[in-house]
């Protein structure tokens, strides 16, 4: 029997930009109290290789090219972050606290009509209406921590934020789940 892999893609509602993927494992979030933030999600990110695309013809180092123990020396290859690589995000910047409460009480009043308009029930919209206090508060909260990205359209109407976890290389993403639809593929 042939079996299909399927791929989730989490697409922003109000941009229509890929944000995320299950490629990503998600992870449920938690204030510092250790309570469950409902409407949220994080993955972690970590930095790879990109470009150089080193082929071996299975000849081993016949045609030279190899500059000592570590292998070839390669000016393409570049260290990125695999979500902001991925999804083509772009770091922005939010002024203050205040400025990003301001932004989510006008992202969240967008989704809700967003949702409206795809005709999504009553109760699931109030179900995302319930969370987002417990989303602002946590992203108000840790204002000082996050950094602010936009998807490649930049829609400046959508974001994703991050935070670097203690003693962390590279950061953490938080999505605000309730703006996005998923698509199967």
């Amino acid at each position: 029997s042939i079996q299909f892999l399927i791929m989730i893609v989490y697409r922003d509602i109000i941009s229509g930009d890929e944000m995320l993927s299950d490629a990503y494992a998600l992870k449920e979030v938690f204030d510092a109290d250790g309570n469950k933030v409902e409407g949220i999600m994080c993955c972690e990110s970590k930095m790879i290789n990109k470009g150089g695309d080193d082929v071996d013809i299975g000849c081993g180092n016949s045609f030279g090219g190899d500059t000592g123990e570590d292998g070839p020396a390669d000016d393409s290859v570049q260290k990125v972050n695999n979500v902001i690589d991925g999804f083509q995000y772009t770091e922005t910047s939010v002024g203050s606290a205040i400025d990003l409460k301001g932004f989510l009480k006008d992202y969240f009043n967008a989704i809700v009509l967003k949702l409206r308009e795809m005709k999504t029930p009553k109760e699931e919209i109030q179900a995302f209406k319930a969370t987002c206090p417990l989303v602002a508060t946590f992203l108000i909260k840790n204002f000082k921590e996050l950094q602010f990205y936009l998807g490649p359209s930049f829609c400046p109407e959508s974001m994703v934020f991050s935070i670097y976890p203690d003693g962390a290389v590279t950061p953490n993403f938080y999505f605000i789940m309730g703006g996005f639809k998923s698509e199967k593929f």
